[in-house]
This record gives structure tokens, C-alpha cells and sequence, in this order.
């Protein structure tokens, strides 16, 4: 025990020194520690029960997802050879077990997409929309969406395969990738709404592009498709599949592991002209087009007499089928915009097709309601249902007489209520029979004369690293006989550029 300072002997204290001071004065400096501690502790333990209580109210919910800001790279994409703010991000699909690469443009700060489908021969490096047409420079940053170009999908038709495709037995689950895991990837790095968006095929992918949209209304308000072929549940169309996968992929086995032997219910339901009532149904906007199978001078000089054969005979056809496909939809009273265009099976005649199209497809996602929020007392036709409170009332009175605990005067009042209502509705002068009563006539766009090389963009940001002298698109001007042979390696990492759209027959 330490011997207290007023006990010691000043005569034993060497000069210089001096005693400790009271014990007394040696705590206090140890107290003041103490409080400070207690206070930081009461800080951080306050501050922890207020992020507690705000992750509660939230629901926990994670950060939301960059949305917009097209000059951002995204973590484990990279920057594509063609510039324009485009993007190769590789997307897992776990339906197929493997990675997909997929092209992606963000918008300049709104939640819609704009899915792009590629042709017969796509390309598993890079996609047609940006090497063949710039997708990125007709849908410039003032469009204001995001541009979504998956890679591959030859003969696939996009969707989900029943069985294994050729040699190989290659899993294809299109459907899945594009309606299910695809649009988790888009909202969570992309700010992309899983219900504002439009989807675009041409030649294999067109037909595709209608079922998708059909089949999933609540993701796709709008569709376009070009030089598609769409009339498939025949066994002239059935031959037609066979054929051209045969020839493409050899999917030799197409025929019957993609939807069962022709003639099935899977036929049917993969059939868009079978199906396009549905259109109606759901107040969704078809915009379509083809050519008329007379190449421009511009299309006989990029392309070998064989080519350009091919050219001719599959836009005629593409044509007939197109023509078919207005009637059909027009009988339904779906919104239809057909578009003029002219030209072979070309990209050439797609890039014009896509530029015709932007306002149409702008305006319906700006104006068209998602499917989820539309009411079931509005007719497909968007006209007020005539008798739906009548209606509504009847509803509730069926329910009531099933509950055991309701008053029988109760009901009888509603039952008057109900009289009342329907006799009110039928005295209406503006009462009609309902959805069918305002069927949309088809229309025509304004087509401007614009190709996909049109206008350069003016997408925001300016933080993309300059491009290395090498790494330009050699093959802007190429031209093959197919519909996508993307040549480069979708790793390279560039800034925005210009490219000239190729032109090229498709299978």
C-alpha cells in the first residue's frame, strides 16, 4: 500500500524532486477518460438502434440501382469496340449453365428498355445491333432508354427449348434468359423497370418478338418487328424452321426438340398470328414492317448475285407473311402501326426500319399503362366498362349470400341497390357492348428516310477513355451472306465512335 504524501519526510525527498500529488488529484484526468468513453459507447450504441430502426421501417431493402449515367462502366462489364457508351456485360443464366454476353446502352436517366433481338445467324461474340446497324446512334441519348442487345441466339428462335439442340444437345432456354433472369441483372445494375419496356426482331427473331411480347405483358408494352415471318403452326411453316436451322446451326433435330412434333398445343402457342388477340387484350402497341423485295442500287452493290437471290425471295416471303399478319391483328382490334419500307432481306433495310420506328416505340412506352396497373372495369378498348358498377354489385351480392354471418335485411338492401344500378345503366344512352366496340385501325407511320448510320450521339458523360488507334471497327463496310457476323472479340474497351452499317442477307 502506497505511504500518502503528507506522511513523508520532506528531509527525505532529494532536491529537485517532488511528491506525487493526492490521490484524489491522480483520479480525476482517469475519470474525465472514463465519462468520455461512456459518452463515445452511448454515441455508437444510440447510432446502432437508429440504423436497426431504419433498416426495419425500410423493410430492408437494398440500395436502388444506378439508373442512367450511360458513361459509368459497370463492375465486370467492359466497353465495346463500337463505342457509343455500349457495354459487354456477361449475364449468368442458370437455366442454360453458362454466362451470356449482353450489349447494354444505359439510359440518360429514365427506367425503360428497349430489348433487341438478333437474326438467324447471330453472332455468339457480338450482337448485329452493333456492328451491322448502330442501334446506339439511331436511339441516341436523347431517346432517353436503355438499349439491351443480347448476344447469340442463332436458330433459336428465342425461346425455351424442350429438348437439346443438335450434336451437342445444347440447352436453349431463351425464354427464361430474357423474361426471368435477365431483367433481375438490368434492375439491379441498370435501374432498368421490369415492366416499361419494348422489345424488337426482324427476320428469325420478329415472330419471337410478338409470342415474347404476347406472353409477357407485364414486361413489354410495345413491340416491333421487321421482315418477320409469322405464321409458323402449318406445315409450311413448320418446313420453313426446319430448313433454315437445318442449314444454319444443323439443329437437324429442331423440328421436334424445340416445341414437340408439329401440330402440338406448343406449336400453337408459339404461333404470334395465333395468338395476337392477346395484343388487344392487354392494350399493347405491334409496330411492323417489310420490304418489298426489290434491292436498292445500294444493297445489288454489296452483295454477290447468289446474295442477292437470297435477298429477294426471303423478303418476298417475309412480305406475304407481314401483309397476312396486318389483316390478322387488324381483325382482332389491336393497335397496329404498319410502317412502309422497301428493300431486300438486309440490315440495310433494318436500320431503316429501326429509325422509322423510334417515335412510335418512344411514345408507347411513354403513354401506354403497365398491364399490372390496369382496371378490370375498363374494357381492352380502354373505354369505361358500361355496366360495371351494376356488375361490381352483382359480385359483391354473390359473395354475401355465401357468408353465413350477414343480415338478411342487409341483404336485401343491396339487392335493391342492385336493381337500382343496372336499371340506371341500361336508361344510359352511352351504354354499348363493350370491348369490341372500338376496334384500332391499322395506321401508318411518318417514315423518315434515316439509316442506321444516322445522326451521331449525344449521350451524357465524357469520363470513356479515349481509343487506341487500333482498335477502331475494321468492319464497318464489310458485307457477308449472313445476318450477323460480328468479327471482334466483345472484350475490347473503347470510346464512343462512328460506324457505317453493313449490308447483309439473312437466312
Amino acid at each position: 500500500m502506497p505511504i500518502p504524501p503528507e506522511s513523508l519526510d520532506p528531509n527525505l525527498v532529494a532536491e529537485g524532486w517532488q511528491s506525487s500529488p493526492t490521490t484524489a488529484t491522480t483520479a480525476r484526468p482517469h475519470r474525465r477518460r472514463r465519462r468520455r468513453l461512456a459518452g463515445i459507447a452511448v454515441v455508437v450504441a444510440v447510432s446502432l438502434g437508429l440504423f436497426g430502426i431504419s433498416s426495419l421501417i425500410s423493410g430492408g431493402n437494398k440500395a436502388s440501382a444506378l439508373t442512367g449515367h450511360p458513361e459509368i462502366l459497370r463492375e465486370g462489364c467492359t466497353w465495346d469496340k463500337s463505342g457509343n457508351y455500349v457495354q459487354n456485360c456477361k449475364v449468368w443464366s442458370a437455366s442454360q449453365n453458362k454466362f451470356v454476353i449482353v450489349q447494354i446502352r444505359a439510359s440518360s436517366g429514365s427506367d425503360n428498355g428497349i430489348y433487341l433481338l438478333d437474326g438467324m445467324r447471330a453472332s455468339e461474340e457480338r450482337s448485329a445491333w452493333t456492328t451491322d446497324v448502330q442501334a446506339a446512334k439511331v436511339y441516341d441519348g436523347a431517346s432517353d432508354t436503355t438499349l439491351v442487345m443480347p448476344v447469340g441466339g442463332a436458330s433459336s428462335f428465342y425461346t425455351d427449348w424442350d429438348a437439346g439442340a443438335g450434336d451437342q444437345n445444347t440447352t436453349i432456354k431463351e425464354e427464361t434468359f430474357l423474361t426471368d433472369e435477365l431483367p433481375d441483372y438490368l434492375a439491379e445494375n441498370f435501374g432498368v423497370s421490369k415492366s416499361n419496356n419494348a422489345i424488337i426482331g426482324l427476320s428469325m427473331s420478329g415472330g419471337p418478338a410478338v409470342t415474347l411480347a404476347e406472353r409477357h405483358p407485364e414486361q413489354f408494352k410495345v413491340v416491333q418487328a421487321m421482315s418477320g415471318y409469322y405464321q409458323t403452326d402449318n406445315p409450311i411453316g413448320a418446313l420453313g424452321v426446319f430448313g433454315s436451322q437445318t442449314l444454319v446451326s444443323n439443329y437437324t433435330n429442331g423440328i421436334v426438340n424445340m416445341w414437340g412434333a408439329p401440330g402440338s398445343q406448343r406449336w400453337t402457342d408459339n404461333d404470334p398470328s395465333k395468338n395476337v388477340s392477346k395484343l388487344k387484350e392487354n392494350g399493347q402497341t405491334l409496330i411492323i414492317s417489310s420490304g418489298n423485295g426489290f434491292l436498292t442500287a445500294s444493297e445489288m452493290a454489296k452483295l454477290s448475285q447468289q446474295d442477292q437471290i437470297s435477298a429477294m425471295a426471303l423478303e418476298i416471303l417475309s412480305a406475304f407473311s407481314t401483309v397476312l399478319m396486318q389483316l390478322q391483328a387488324a381483325q382482332t382490334g389491336a393497335s397496329v402501326i404498319s410502317l412502309p419500307n422497301y428493300g431486300g432481306h438486309t440490315w440495310e433495310n433494318w436500320g431503316r426500319g429501326l429509325a422509322d420506328g423510334k417515335d412510335h416505340v418512344l411514345e408507347a412506352l411513354r403513354s401506354t399503362p403497365p398491364v399490372t396497373d390496369k382496371v378490370q372495369l375498363v374494357s381492352a378498348s380502354g373505354s369505361p366498362e358500361p355496366e360495371g358498377t351494376a356488375k361490381a354489385t352483382q359480385a359483391a351480392l354473390v359473395a354475401a349470400k355465401a357468408s353465413p354471418t350477414l343480415n338478411p335485411e342487409v341483404l336485401a338492401a343491396t339487392t335493391e341497390a342492385s336493381e337500382s344500378s343496372a336499371a340506371s345503366s341500361a336508361e344510359s344512352p352511352t351504354a354499348t357492348a363493350g370491348a369490341g366496340s372500338s376496334e384500332a385501325p391499322a395506321t401508318s407511320g411518318d417514315a423518315s428516310d434515316a439509316t442506321a448510320g444516322t445522326p451521331g450521339s449525344t449521350e451524357v458523360g465524357t469520363t470513356v477513355p479515349a481509343p487506341p488507334a487500333d482498335t477502331a471497327d475494321t468492319n464497318a463496310g464489310a458485307s457477308s451472306a449472313t445476318e450477323s457476323q460480328a468479327p471482334a472479340s466483345s472484350q475490347e474497351s473503347v470510346a464512343p465512335s462512328a460506324t457505317t452499317p453493313t449490308t447483309t442477307p439473312a437466312a
